[in-house]
């Protein structure tokens, strides 16, 4: 059979040449190069490979999966592969069983009330999903799973990251240089394929490996900051500057159309991982000279992206960039302490403080993605207050134990437009976790973290953001989200008219990094 080219392949077996090369990168299949061209082009044992590659995928099976089958062409690897997968689908369809069942309720509900005129565009994300709740469910119905909680669980199944690695970056030399957000955009590639040209890089440093950093050390959210490796003793001249990487453990998933949603999905796998934990502290060291902390509110981390096909782009082949999302890891340590009063914390921010460390924890309770139409805080505590779902809690709560709040973004409700809060307890506060959960309850890992405390009365004017930079800490962006503990197990709005309620004590639990000043 004559060979053919990769644009052939492409056509044939409608895959995307992307793909034939990602296939080819993690040596799932091989090609040739013809002497004439640069072209690839495969063989017919390589376009049997392909079938079977396309056959397999449509049936779901991750691509680390099909390398252990072709790498191990024996019955147990072709089983163990199929049995992971099938354990995965069973989560998915249960997922989209849930959200088939509120679908039926929904046309059935829609169907009785007939006098109503919809009108189908308007039935977006933001429109829809608080319809689902508003329509005349009984609460009997609620605790039957037809409920935006369990649309909002199913959700969270569908839209998990399921091919997230941990990689060890090695210690390297790179130069870096600043670019503006156009020039990232469009012309990125530009200053580094000169520089790589200029210094005939690929001749004497065939491995080199391409990276973006966002940057905001000058306090200018439209630059990036990209890397390219060299050897330790090339000679750099400006824009460029000499700088080592010392490397180390990063979670690291395929940016693909995802963007930050998908940084957000790698975040929720690292804050539930049994193994890792995000390197909030250290991540800025791995850089010498370290990048410069700032006191703006995110202030910086050492994120990476590393582009995946830089070799292509240089050589001018016409294909998009493939970058990693690489987020920095390390293994779990203990961390648990007790709290320490920050020194004149109420003369600094208004408030009474303390810091303190701990380890992983979880919470269970009832959560709901809030956009601008689908209500607030407040309306969502009522409704689990008139609906019982706060006794469910209750019954379960361990004597003197908090209720928590938890306000948080993560991939499902970066994709619905929204930010997400949960009502919930501590799974150490409660007193039987596995009969609480046959209500299907929402759980969240939160990572290890050095948490702020802030001591505030539920009825005064808050702002955890200024008051975490008025005592000289910037927020852990990695847990996505902060606490608010309630002593007294209330939810909802305070009365206005019960100077008790109003002035009842809350506290605010605020993910920080390291303090510039105390080093507390």
């Amino acid at each position: 059979m004559e060979l053919q080219t990769i644009q052939q392949v492409s056509k044939a077996y409608d895959i995307s040449s992307r793909m034939l090369r990602y296939y080819e990168q993690t040596g799932l299949i091989e090609s040739f190069r013809n002497e004439d061209n640069a072209y690839r082009l495969y063989d017919e044992s390589t376009l049997k490979r392909i079938q079977q590659i396309i056959i397999l995928r449509k049936l779901r099976l991750p691509v680390k999966h099909i390398k252990a089958i072709f790498e191990n062409q024996d019955a147990t690897a072709a089983i163990e592969a199929f049995q992971k997968n099938i354990s995965e689908l069973d989560e998915e369809i249960t997922a989209l069983s849930t959200i088939k069942s509120i679908l039926k309720h929904l046309v059935n509900e829609l169907k009785d009330k007939a006098n109503i005129i919809i009108q189908l565009d308007a039935l977006t994300d933001s429109s829809i999903l608080p319809m689902i709740d508003s329509l005349s469910f009984t609460d009997n119905k609620i605790k039957e799973n037809l409920s935006i909680d369990a649309l909002n669980r199913a959700s969270e199944v569908i839209n998990k990251l399921r091919n997230v690695r941990v990689v060890y970056l090695p210690p390297m030399t790179v130069a870096s240089v600043l670019i503006t957000v156009d020039a990232a955009d469009n012309n990125m590639w530009l200053v580094i394929n000169d520089f790589v040209k200029k210094n005939d890089l690929y001749k004497i440093k065939p491995d080199l490996r391409v990276f973006r950093l966002y940057h905001m050390s000058s306090r200018n959210s439209n630059e990036y900051e990209l890397w390219v490796s060299i050897p330790d003793d090339l000679i750099i001249s400006a824009p460029f500057i000499k700088k080592k990487f010392c490397g180390g453990h990063y979670a690291a998933h395929s940016e693909g159309d995802g963007g930050y949603e998908i940084f957000l999905g790698l975040l929720d796998w690292i804050n539930s991982s049994e193994n890792y934990q995000y390197d909030y502290d250290g991540n800025l060291l791995r850089c010498d000279p370290p990048i410069n902390e700032n006191a703006d509110f995110g202030g910086m981390s050492l994120d990476l992206a590393e582009c995946l096909n830089y070799y292509d782009i240089y050589h001018g082949f016409d294909v998009e960039s493939e970058f990693d999302i690489l987020l920095p890891v390390i293994r779990h340590k203990i961390l648990c302490d007790t709290p320490v009063e920050i020194p004149d914390s109420k003369e600094k921010c208004g408030f009474k403080a303390w810091v303190m460390t701990r380890n992983k924890f979880r919470i269970i309770g009832f959560t709901r993605v809030l956009t601008p139409e689908s209500g607030n805080p407040n309306k969502f505590e009522d409704e689990l207050i008139k609906d019982d779902r706060l006794d469910i809690l209750n019954k379960y709560k361990a004597k003197g134990a908090p209720i928590l709040g938890f306000g948080s973004i993560d991939m499902d409700a970066r994709l619905r437009g929204g930010w997400r809060w949960t009502i919930c307890l501590a799974e150490s506060d409660i007193t039987d976790v596995q009969a609480l959960m046959k209500h299907n309850l929402f759980v969240k890992t939160i990572d290890a973290s050095r948490w702020l405390i802030i001591e505030h009365e539920k009825g005064e004017p808050f702002d955890d953001h200024s008051i975490c930079m008025k005592l000289g800490y910037t927020w852990n962006r990695a847990v996505a989200g902060s606490i608010y503990v309630r002593p007294d197990g209330k939810i909802g709005k305070p009365d206005p008219n019960d100077e008790t309620d109003m002035k009842s004590t809350v506290y605010c639990w605020y993910p920080v990094k390291y303090d510039k000043e105390t080093k507390l």
